[in-house]
């Protein structure tokens, strides 16, 4: 149960990520990847398990990538513009730090 919390809570960031990542860019952006950063550590924290960080590591890529991709009608939740590019790239630098991170 804990490891499907775990991906569960990933999903659940990942989803704010893209959602609030270019509303009033850079603060958004910010604080998109301070709080998937710091939720992720604190799944760690909370349950004293690295698998429990990967897990959540893995909900949050799966919809931040799915998220990028052209949907039916060719929509794009996360754009090709500096903020979509910034939340890749710094949202998997943050979510690697956040699983190197000590329990």
């Amino acid at each position: 149960m804990k490891l499907l919390g775990s991906f569960i809570s990933g999903i659940a960031l990942g989803t704010a990520a893209v959602f609030l990542h270019d509303v009033k860019f850079p603060f958004g952006l910010a604080l998109v990847l301070i709080g998937s950063g710091t939720g992720i550590w604190m799944l760690g924290r909370a349950f004293a398990k690295k698998r429990y960080k990967f897990a959540a590591i893995i909900g949050w890529i799966g919809i931040v990538l799915n998220a990028s991709a052209p949907g039916v009608g060719n929509e794009l939740l996360v754009q090709g513009n500096t903020a979509g590019n910034a939340l890749i790239l710094g949202g998997f630098v943050t979510l690697v730090l956040a699983f190197l991170a000590p329990n």
